[in-house]
């Protein structure tokens, strides 16, 4: 079996360094929108003493659409938490078959995942159920977790090729 090379393009294509910075752009503009909100709050709280009514509803919103896509790019950049100490006490192709059936396992359900959201945002959408006071459907904070888990399986995907790929160079004895 020959090394699976197309897998490396992917990882250093253009399409995969636009995905990122398209994450980083939402990473920062829902950072920008939760930190100015908060300091609305604040600021009508303790200068105007007045309430700022359905904060929570706007805060709640964005801050789906801050963590998942954070989860789908800390997934891309391999950063996610994860117990791997294990692999410091075995040989490196045990690792490697550790690291390849973890990878397995991980898309699995990852896979489950990405239908599982795809359900939860279409029942909403059909429901239209809103928010009480901004009227902000359900389905709007919760495509990010749908888009989240996508991108989380494309990920996972091309690192368990990959992983495979570096399994099977191991075993081969090449390097």
């Amino acid at each position: 079996m020959g090394e699976i090379k197309f897998i490396y393009k992917i990882m250093d294509s253009k399409f995969e360094k636009n995905l990122a910075r398209l994450e980083k752009i939402v990473m920062v503009i829902t950072t920008v929108i939760m930190l100015t909100i908060l300091a609305i709050v604040v600021g009508m709280r303790y200068i105007v003493h007045k309430d700022f009514y359905g904060y929570n509803e706007i805060v709640l919103a964005d801050s789906f659409w801050m963590y998942f896509i954070g989860a789908a790019f800390a997934m891309r950049r391999e950063e996610h938490i994860k117990a791997d100490i294990l692999k410091n006490f075995v040989s490196k192709k045990v690792a490697a078959v550790m690291r390849l059936l973890a990878d397995i396992l991980q898309t699995a359900v990852n896979y489950a995942m990405v239908v599982l959201s795809f359900n939860l945002v279409a029942a909403n959408y059909k429901a239209w159920t809103i928010t009480p006071l901004w009227e902000i459907p359900f389905f709007v904070p919760q495509i990010s977790i749908f888009i989240s888990f996508v991108l989380m399986a494309f990920y996972l995907t091309i690192f368990m090729i990959r992983d495979y790929n570096d399994l099977v160079v191991l075993f081969k004895g090449r390097d």
